[in-house]
């Protein structure tokens, strides 16, 4: 699906089992700033299309604002996440913070694009619902000051730094 963010508000409800699509579709879209909410870094931050789009995003601009906040981080280290290692990789662009204990929500999927496009996946990881609009939809603006607040209060996590001996 072809978005173009701030001008088309039509609102698609793609199928569950496309999440990962929908989201690469909204991060291929956007030009510069993406805050990506999680509640583990899971299969959907995982999926190649979505980390393609994520890499993609980072390095089109120096001023990319890629933003990756989660609540739990223990499996992706375990199992070596794909957005970890590009977090390595991109330190300057590319942002994990995990979220403080009162703050996590293990049902809570969205991501805003340019404050105006919409990912949300309401009920995550087994979604009863997907939203996809890349303009106007009002829930966007309050996702994305509900994320700065949350991010403000987050905390870099000492597990995904890189440890060279």
């Amino acid at each position: 699906m072809r978005l173009r963010l701030g001008e088309d508000d039509t609102l698609h409800h793609p199928d569950p089992s496309q999440a990962a699509g929908a989201l690469a579709d909204l991060i291929r879209a956007c030009r510069r700033r993406l805050w990506l909410r999680v509640p583990a870094l899971d299969a959907l931050t995982a999926d190649p299309a979505v980390l393609d789009a994520l890499k993609a995003l980072a390095l089109s601009s120096p001023q990319a604002d890629l933003r990756v906040l989660f609540d739990d981080v223990d499996q992706a280290v375990k199992r070596g996440h794909g957005l970890v290692h590009l977090a390595r990789r991109l330190p300057s662009r590319l942002h994990l913070r995990q979220t403080q204990p009162d703050d996590a929500d293990p049902t809570l999927c969205f991501a805003v694009a340019e404050r105006t496009g919409l990912f949300e996946a309401t009920g995550w990881p087994r979604p009863e619902r997907l939203d996809l609009c890349a303009h106007a939809l009002p829930r966007a603006p309050r996702r994305a000051e509900h994320f700065g607040r949350v991010w403000e209060r987050a905390r870099s996590n000492p597990e995904l730094r890189e440890l060279r001996l």
